[in-house]
């Protein structure tokens, strides 16, 4: 059994954290990060994990991928061929995926037993209905960027998740982009279509999983002999800071603005402590690097676009000749 994540360098301090609070819970589970990065000599990788894995030691397609996709599609595009490897390479039998900017509170074993008998585990986005008011979120949001939540995805070693992870590997490796006017965003979107084209999926229903900013209108915060509980029922599994901001104090309005913090003082304990994290972590020390992937691409897109100024001037030209003689 094997928890993982996938960050650039920039992110290490997030990654840190989840690795940190999924040790206080399971010691003798195995926490692998995914570096979607070169790695620097100023960085102490193992301190940060059991095994930091390169993604250029398990992806031969790498390159190509890096000069596609800016870094956020890099990052999610490779998650199929991540867990893959895990099942495959490694052998390990059941996986959880767990987004770098996530929090575990409780102890995930149940989430482990359910692999026992399901090949696929999902969260969606939200349960309950959002009233049409012109705030964000609103349920048109997950329509258009996926229904599930991909920061977190649990597989075993199946013939169904095998099937499931090379179909959204096609997906992820030839339409990963952010765009969603079109139909596709990352690895998140196509997931729509797992429960249909898949048996053996099951959609978690549990309050205490994977909340996050954009299901906060559905869900409350309360603290109970130093546990965090979810609308006083449910134990609090674990919570995605999507979007944080260091050192604000604020959600993140510019995505989601049901809520200003001032409206959810239930949600302030819980997010001063993740403040300080990152600050323990060395936040601003990982946020100096920008990722080597980044870099190049930007230098390969600067090199096309030289190329081709040649031939628009050339086509402009052209423009202008044919509209004054024709």
């Amino acid at each position: 059994m094997v928890i993982f994540t996938i960050c650039s360098n920039n992110y290490l301090a997030q990654a840190k954290i989840l690795g940190a609070s999924i040790k206080k819970h399971h010691r003798d589970i195995k926490f692998y990060i995914f570096l979607c990065d070169e790695k620097q000599e100023a960085i102490d990788y193992a301190s940060l994990a059991d095994e930091v894995i390169p993604v250029s030691a398990i992806e031969q397609q790498l390159p190509e991928l890096a000069l596609r996709y800016n870094i956020i599609e890099l990052n999610t595009c490779i998650k199929p061929h991540a867990i893959a490897y895990l099942l495959n390479e490694r052998n390990i039998d059941k996986v959880l995926y767990l987004d770098p900017d996530i929090k575990v509170f409780a102890p995930l074993h149940h989430l482990f037993e359910e692999l026992n008998t399901v090949s696929i585990l999902l969260t969606p986005h939200v349960y309950t209905p959002i009233p049409i008011d012109g705030k964000k979120p609103g349920e048109n949001t997950f329509l258009n960027y996926g229904l599930y939540n991909l920061g977190f995805i649990g597989v075993n070693k199946s013939k169904e998740s095998t099937a499931m992870l090379a179909w959204w590997k096609e997906w992820t490796y030839k339409l990963g982009y952010i765009a969603p006017e079109k139909g596709i965003f990352v690895d998140q979107l196509p997931i729509n279509h797992v429960p249909i084209f898949f048996s053996n999926v099951k959609i978690l229903q549990d309050y205490g999983l994977n909340m996050a900013p954009w299901n906060i209108h559905e869900r409350y915060l309360s603290e109970q002999a130093g546990k965090y509980y979810v609308n006083d029922t449910e134990t609090l599994k674990f919570y995605h800071f999507s979007s944080f901001k260091i050192d604000t104090m604020e959600l993140p309005l510019v995505h989601y603005d049901r809520f200003t913090m001032a409206e959810r003082p239930d949600l302030e304990g819980i997010h001063k402590e993740y403040n300080e994290e990152l600050k323990a972590a060395r936040h601003d020390f990982y946020q100096q690097f920008t990722s080597s992937y980044s870099i190049t691409r930007e230098a390969y897109l600067i090199e096309q676009e030289q190329e081709a100024y040649p031939i628009k001037q050339e086509k402009k030209l052209l423009n202008r000749l044919l509209k004054k003689f024709f």
